[in-house]
């Protein structure tokens, strides 16, 4: 089962998809029913409609003019206020290829509260739907979130005909189409069946043949011939045309009636009273079921008012098969036996469209991108058809062949062929990085200094900037500011490549010299020995750390190669080089009171 939110919420941002949700349905008639009340709540549940079979419908509704029916609904707001102010902000997760219109998206409670849904279109798949419509509602300057529940039952497409229905007829590829047999046997003797598929398949003779899959498209036609043969065998009328006895002259013809008796013996018709002087031929009805075995016809000459004895004008054997004329000596008769049989003969027709390629994304930017950049596009290979989806989920509006994507996520777009048949594309994996945090520095003694450097991406490069002109060789997390002026400081995430940057306005103060090995009270002295070093060197402390920090290891490019923690109260601290490439590298000790910075060469 789907389902839709309907959600009364503030925020107008989904106006614009309530105008591209209408797209295409024509407007509607409001029609409540007589005798609601006028402070309630009216949403009534859809008509049911069938895939593939357009679908149009009219929805009255009505809304509260306080909180009090909502509270019914939501006990979390509160009964007895009244609303000044409704606005219908989305109808989403309708059934695929059905829209929706409103007669209009505002409504001021005082004056209106009744209005109309105009849902229309083709559905393309059969389920049922929770829906849910999205509102907001003000009360004063309050608002409240609830919740109002509709439904559409959306059945599978069937086909029927006098003798078959079928259900599937079409599909897109392949169809396994289920036959529904109208002529039933129920268990009785005397049906026949002959099913053709259409596709070339063997006939079946089967009652309730199995569901049939076509795999191939194409139009079959189905022909489909049930024989019901019930009704038995019925003599239905006996022609004597001539027999085997006369009166004498003057007494006219013989007074004829007919007796037929069973295979046991027994009476089974008796056309008496005679016919008086009959006229050969004569037609005698009968309309007598036959069954099984040999009847015996018996024509007599009803004499009894003459020799005082009937006269037997001729005898003769038949049975169910005996249609037709039969002699026996001088009797001839003409015998019709109806045997009634019931042929229904339908026809149905099975459609598989083609199905189409799945579509595929196209990233001609890439896939990942640093928020806030331009540039990231999505597009799908078909031109018109498209439905784009976020992590399995529908995105509203978002049927354009191009899509900007705006959060990371998993990626599709659905294509509807004009014959209704979906395909869908891989995922395309999008990622939009965040920003690093901004590398917020400030001004100590012409000292430019990062003010958190554990703020910073687990792999960054820095860049000190004079205006919009990058510093050479200034990648440090300090930077020693000479004149005053604009300077800026630019991370890179290594991982991301993304950038962000924090500039300010410096005024140079003269009275300090924040170069390294001057008198700048900012930065402390400490020993590297050796130096150069083909490995290990010591670093000497001119007092102890007070409290732990870390050691920075910076290479010629200005990336960090290596981070080490420091113990409180160390006054010596080892360090291995031996791992590093030869070349010049910058030392940097952070800890409470102390920031030191040296350089050493790694041979």
């Amino acid at each position: 089962m789907r389902q839709l939110l309907l959600t009364i919420c503030l925020s107008t941002l989904l106006f614009s998809s309530l105008l591209h949700a209408q797209t295409g349905c024509p407007g509607c008639v409001v029609d409540v029913p007589a005798g609601l009340p006028a402070d309630t709540i009216y949403l009534p549940d859809l008509p049911d409609g069938i895939k593939g079979t357009p679908y149009d419908r009219d929805i009255s509704f009505r809304l509260p003019k306080s909180t009090t029916p909502v509270n019914v609904i939501d006990s979390t707001t509160p009964p007895g206020l009244t609303i000044s102010k409704f606005e219908i902000l989305a109808v989403d997760g309708l059934p695929p290829g059905l829209y929706w219109q409103l007669n209009q998206s505002e409504f001021d409670p005082a004056t209106q509260t009744d209005g109309c849904m105009k849902i229309c279109g083709t559905p393309l798949e059969s389920d049922s739907f929770e829906l849910i419509i999205t509102l907001k509602a003000t009360v004063f300057i309050i608002t409240q979130v609830s919740t109002f529940p509709m439904s559409i039952y959306i059945a599978p497409k069937v086909s029927t005909t006098d003798g078959f229905s079928i259900t599937n007829p079409t599909g897109c590829g392949s169809s396994t189409v289920t036959f529904t047999n109208n002529v039933p046997s129920n268990g009785d003797e005397g049906f026949t069946y002959y099913w053709d598929f259409g596709d070339g398949s063997p006939l079946s003779l089967e009652e309730n043949p199995a569901p049939h899959t076509y795999t191939q498209p194409g139009l079959y036609e189905i022909d489909y011939q049930a024989i019901v043969d019930t009704a038995g065998y019925i003599l239905e009328s006996i022609i004597v045309s001539d027999i085997d006895c006369t009166d004498p002259p003057l007494y006219g013809n013989p007074d004829l009636y007919l007796e037929i008796r069973f295979p046991d013996g027994n009476i089974a018709f008796n056309s008496s009273p005679a016919i008086n002087s009959t006229s050969l031929p004569y037609t005698f009805p009968v309309n007598i079921p036959l069954g099984p075995g040999n009847y015996m016809l018996q024509v007599w000459d009803d004499d009894a008012g003459i020799k005082g004895m009937d006269d037997n004008c001729g005898t003769l054997s038949f049975n169910i098969l005996s249609d037709g004329t039969l002699v026996a000596g001088g009797l001839t008769v003409e015998m019709n036996i109806l045997h009634p049989v019931d042929t229904i003969i339908s026809h149905d027709t099975v459609i598989v469209y083609p199905q189409p390629a799945a579509p595929t994304v196209n990233a001609p930017n890439g896939l990942t991108v640093c928020q806030g950049d331009a540039g990231l596009v999505l597009s799908s290979s078909y031109g018109f058809g498209n439905q784009w989806y976020l992590n399995g989920s529908l995105i509203s509006g978002a049927t354009d062949f191009i899509y900007l994507p705006t959060v990371s996520g998993s990626y599709q777009v659905q294509y509807v062929s004009p014959d209704g048949c979906v395909a869908t594309s891989d995922t395309a994996e999008i990622v939009i990085h965040p920003p690093p945090a901004p590398p917020v520095w400030f001004n100590f003694n012409n000292s430019l200094r990062v003010s958190n450097p554990a703020n910073l991406p687990a792999q960054y490069a820095l860049q000190w900037y004079n205006v919009s002109t990058p510093i050479p060789g200034e990648t440090g997390l300090w930077y020693c500011s000479l004149q005053s002026g604009t300077y800026g400081l630019v991370v890179t995430d290594l991982e991301t490549g993304c950038t962000n940057t924090h500039s300010a306005q410096v005024t140079h103060n003269p009275n300090f010299d924040c170069t390294i090995g001057t008198n700048s009270p900012d930065i402390q002295v400490f020993d590297i020995l050796p130096n150069p070093t083909a490995g290990a060197v010591l670093l000497r402390l001119h007092e102890p750390l007070k409290n732990g920090g870390f050691i920075r290891v910076w290479d010629a490019t200005g990336r960090l190669v290596e981070t080490l923690q420091t113990e409180t109260g160390a006054s010596t601290i080892s360090l291995e080089l031996g791992h590093l490439s030869p070349g010049m590298y910058a030392l940097e000790i952070l800890a409470e009171g102390f920031h030191g910075v040296g350089r050493v060469v790694r041979m």
